[in-house]
């Protein structure tokens, strides 16, 4: 029996050996949509509860006295209102996260859904005056054409007393009248999002932002990603709805409304599209481009992506898209429709911001970046040829 004593006690200590090996592992292991597999859906307790924090959070943002802090004191007004929920149980302990140099501060909900708090001024970028429609120069594109599809995604405000909406309802009207059937949806909502696989064309005009959050029970890592914002409003049903997105990480919600990333398109995109976007940080920004949005759409299907590192001029970003569709819908590629706008318009924002006599512009260049088939063009583009066979 002596004998067997130092065997076993080589057996226990090898055992031990291999947990503590493979601890750091399963540690590691712990991916974030990984930890969401540990819950396929949400109940209505942790619906209730993630409505209760998004109730505390909007009361916040939607203050008055919010919208005339600094960024410094948005940030502590936020800090102490997740450091309440995290008391109530509402907030995960240890997961709110400041990211000071993107204006966002992240959180966990107690059911592991991730959350944030904007604490920079989306409109901050839109000083500039806006420019007129080039309604002269366009009468040359009057012919009976049928280019397809497309739909715009606007969710850059309510539309009520805006300045941006009028130019999008005029792009509508008018490409739908020279042969690109154009829809305006100004509710945009994630279920929307869903269908974008049934247009041509599908343009997002809507804020973005750049999202850092950590995550990991054991060695706490950072993950940073473009978000696309939505308007639309967390609700109890739309939570449920929502739920696998949610706790996936595909959807998270900001200020109280839901925003999506990359791997929602992953997962809900199903088309052969182009896509143009107009978010900010669509790319990521300079130092830490992201192609994940474009990567997500092209895995869908998408032919191809256009979109902008950095912040953009709204202005700078709206003459961009008017001009690329207009000579898209001549019959042009993508990349030489692109290339027509910049030549007009200048190959980043502070050239163009610079040329209207701007005197502050912001810190770095927005520029488009293309991805997938850069010779994607618009179906059935009219041609001369055509137009003299149906003489």
């Amino acid at each position: 029996m002596k004998q067997n004593r130092p065997c076993r006690l080589v057996c226990v200590l090898c055992a031990l050996a291999f947990a503590l090996t493979a601890l750091p592992m399963a540690a590691f292991a712990q991916q974030p949509e990984e930890t969401a597999a540990v819950q396929q859906s949400l109940t209505a307790a942790d619906v209730r509860g993630m409505q209760q924090a998004d109730a505390a959070v909007t009361e916040l943002t939607d203050s008055e006295d919010y919208t005339r802090m600094s960024e410094d004191e948005r940030i502590d007004a936020a800090l102490q209102q997740l450091e309440e929920l995290t008391r109530q149980g509402l907030v995960k302990q240890g997961s709110v996260y400041t990211d000071a140099e993107n204006g966002m501060v992240s959180f966990t909900y107690s059911c592991g859904a991730l959350g944030g708090i904007l604490v920079a001024d989306p409109e901050e970028e839109n000083a500039a005056a806006l420019p007129q429609l080039e309604k002269e120069q366009l009468q040359q594109l009057a012919e009976n054409k049928r280019v397809g599809t497309a739909a715009i995604y606007y969710a850059f405000d309510n539309t009520i007393n805006s300045a941006r909406y009028p130019y999008y309802a005029y792009m509508q009207t008018y490409w739908d009248s020279v042969g690109l059937q154009t829809r305006l949806d100004t509710t945009v909502t994630v279920s929307d999002l869903r269908r974008m696989g049934d247009y041509d064309l599908c343009i997002l005009s809507t804020h973005g932002a750049y999202y850092t959050y950590e995550y990991g029970w054991l060695w706490k890592r950072t993950a940073t990603e473009p978000l696309i914002l939505l308007s639309e409003k967390s609700e109890f049903w739309s939570d449920l709805r929502y739920g696998f997105d949610l706790l996936a990480h595909r959807v998270v919600k900001v200020n109280g409304m839901y925003a999506v990333n990359g791997d929602f398109f992953r997962s809900a995109y199903r088309g052969n599209g182009i896509v143009l976007s107009e978010t900010c940080e669509f790319y990521g920004k300079n130092g830490h481009v992201d192609t994940a949005m474009a990567d997500g759409l092209l895995a869908g299907g998408a032919k191809a992506v256009m979109g902008y590192v950095n912040n953009v001029y709204s202005v700078y970003s709206r003459s961009m898209l008017w001009a690329t569709v207009n000579r898209m819908i001549e019959g042009e590629t993508l990349e030489q429709a692109v290339d027509y706008a910049k030549s007009i318009y200048g190959t980043d924002d502070i050239i163009w911001y610079n040329e209207q006599g701007g005197r502050r512009p912001h810190a770095a260049a927005s520029y488009a970046m293309l991805s997938g088939s850069r010779s994607a063009v618009l179906p059935n583009p009219y041609t001369a040829q055509e137009a003299a066979a149906a003489a």
